[in-house]
Formats: C-alpha cells, sequence, structure tokens
C-alpha cells in the first residue's frame, strides 16, 4: 500500500526541476529514546524524503535534546520544530479534549487501541483538534498499556495510598491517581527520572518501554502493568511548515503519517517486549505479575473517573462518548 502512495508523488514532483525547490529541514523531536517514537520519526523521514524527492532532509533529536516536553511543544507552534512526538495528553493546554485518550478501560488490548485510533472519524476529530492554533496531527498510535513502578512493592490500589506518582498531564490521571489514594504529579519523563531519584516522587506511570530506555529500574525497581489505560502518541507538525510545501509533497506527509501507522503497531509491540525483557533482568525481582483478583480492584476504583471529570465541559464529553462508542463497536 505504501508504494502505492509514494509512487504517485515522486511522479508529480519530478515535474518540478529540483534545482528550483529549496531543500527544508525538518526536525523530529521526543523526549523518549529507543522506543517505538523515536523509531516512528526514523521511518517517517526516511518515507517523505524518498517521497519529496530529496526536498525534505530529516534529522531526529530523541531524549529530549531540544528540550522538555513543554518546549517541544512550545517548538513546534512557533515552528523551530517541524515535528513533535508525545502523548497528546500533553497538550490539553492547547485544548481540554487532548485528554480524552487517558480515560480509564477504553481499550482491551493492544490491536483494539490500534483499530479505534484508527477509525476515520474519531481520527480526523482528533489530529486536526490543534490546526486553530498552529499544529497538525499526521499521525496517531497506540504505544503500549500503562503501568506503575514504584520504590515500594506494589500488588494492589492500596500500596499506593499517600505515594506522589508521576503522570503526564490530565485531570482524568490525576482523578485515577486521587482515586488510589495517591498525589499525580504532571512532569516530562526527563524531569521524573530526577524526581525518583531525589525522592520528590515515589513512582511514575508510564508505558514500559519510555521507562525501561531510561533505566528508571533503578530508582524505583517495582513495576507492574496496570493496564488501566493505554498510553498513545501524537505525531504532530508545524501548520505554517506543512502549508508552506508544494501541494503534491504537503499531501504526501498527510498519506505517509497515516500509512506508517500499520506498521508502526508491531515495532510499538516488538519495544515492550524488550523492555520486559530488560526490566525483568535488571531487577531479579521488581517485575510484578498482578492477579486477576488485583486487576479487578484497580478497576473497581478507576472505572467512571473520567465521567465525573468531564460532566460539566460537553465538548470533552461528546468525544469522550464518540470514542467510547468506537471502542464497544471495535472490540
Amino acid at each position: 500500500m505504501t508504494r502505492l502512495l509514494v509512487v504517485p508523488m515522486l511522479a508529480l514532483l519530478l515535474l518540478v526541476p529540483s534545482a528550483a525547490l529549496a531543500a527544508t529541514a525538518f526536525k523530529c523531536a521526543m523526549g523518549t529514546i529507543n522506543d517505538v517514537q523515536h523509531e516512528w520519526c526514523k521511518r517517517f523521514i526516511a518515507r517523505i524524503e524518498k517521497a519529496s524527492n530529496g526536498l525534505i532532509t530529516g534529522q531526529v533529536f530523541p531524549a529530549g535534546q531540544l528540550g522538555t516536553t513543554t518546549q517541544l511543544i512550545q517548538g513546534v507552534q512557533l515552528g523551530t520544530i517541524e515535528a513533535v512526538l508525545t502523548p497528546p495528553d500533553f497538550l490539553i493546554g492547547i485544548d481540554p479534549r487532548f485528554m480524552v485518550l487517558t480515560s480509564p478501560y477504553l481499550f482491551d488490548s493492544m490491536d483494539h487501541a490500534h483499530r479505534v485510533l484508527n477509525d476515520k472519524e474519531f481520527r480526523e476529530k482528533f489530529t486536526t483538534i490543534a490546526e486553530p492554533k498552529g499544529v497538525v496531527g499526521v499521525s496517531l498510535f497506540v504505544y503500549g498499556p500503562a503501568g506503575i513502578a514504584l520504590k515500594a512493592p506494589l500488588h494492589g490500589p492500596d500500596d499506593l495510598k499517600g505515594k506522589k506518582l508521576r503522570i503526564n498531564a490530565t485531570p482524568i490521571e490525576r482523578a485515577m491517581m486521587g482515586a488510589l489514594g495517591a498525589t499525580g504529579v504532571p512532569l516530562g519523563l526527563g524531569e521524573a527520572l530526577t524526581a525518583v531519584q531525589q525522592g520528590t516522587v515515589d513512582g511514575v506511570q508510564s508505558a514500559l518501554p519510555a521507562i525501561a530506555n531510561l533505566k528508571f529500574f533503578e530508582s524505583a525497581k517495582y513495576f507492574a502493568t496496570t493496564n488501566h489505560f493505554f498510553i498513545t502518541s501524537m505525531a504532530f507538525v508545524n501548520k505554517k511548515w506543512l502549508d508552506g510545501l508544494p501541494p503534491n509533497v504537503k499531501q504526501a506527509v498527510l498519506d505517509e503519517g497515516r500509512a506508517i501507522q500499520a506498521e508502526i503497531l508491531g515495532v510499538a509491540k516488538e519495544k515492550i517486549a524488550a523492555a520486559e525483557t530488560i526490566w525483568k533482568t535488571q531487577t531479579k525481582d521488581g517485575w510484578v505479575e498482578l492477579s486477576p483478583e488485583q486487576r479487578q480492584a484497580f478497576r473497581n476504583r478507576l472505572e467512571g473517573v473520567d465521567a465525573r471529570v468531564i460532566q460539566d465541559n460537553p465538548t470533552v464529553k461528546e468525544l469522550v462518548d464518540l470514542l467510547r462508542a468506537k471502542s464497544r463497536e471495535l472490540k
């Protein structure tokens, strides 16, 4: 399918003399490293360099090389960075609807999440939310199930009582931590690592590959995959940069952003498996396998939390309702 998209783009570009087009830089940045976001950037750059016949030349900046998550988002809005990958949770300052994917128990599996995220109606509504603020979503994919890494053993919700846990950013995540008796502290991963090391927070909520690659197990060794929600990632680009491309190149960027989502699901699964091996190897006894009863205890505390948070925000509620309808439809 990818070849069918790329060849027509190349044919159109070859009608334009290469000397007439100045090469445009494409910086692709993220706060993580050696994970599915990092791999997305590498693969996407290869695709659009080819599809643009060299008009676009890309470079990857992982591990927060260009700043904190907040700085990366500001950079793509200002146009100093062309593309950023992050959980959309961090964009709630742009629009509160970006919190919807942190609602608990939306998805049963990676495949289920992938089907819902690729539903045309939902995807088009979600990825265009921030266009009025100068950024456009070009790809939306599942990163992995959420879990909790803690300094102390973790077997159920009561083990989190009184703890401070790093979360992404949304009011839904804060409310979930409150339901568990904990306090959610919004931090980027780089900041969170320092906070765990210094004891400012007791642990982190995240997907396993993100924290395994940054060696969080050295400071918070006990990890349980609670699966209370699935962390997603969105690649978004500066709208002015995108609109300034020749029309056929702009379309190639949008087409390749969608096309890459199918193959990136397999990459995400591989990264999760590799991260699990790393965690088990590095901690020996730090991997916590929750029983069905322990998982149900988390569900009993967290299910329905989002409804209370969004009940007075009709635009967010509308999108959550659509998302849950798609989730039921696409099981």
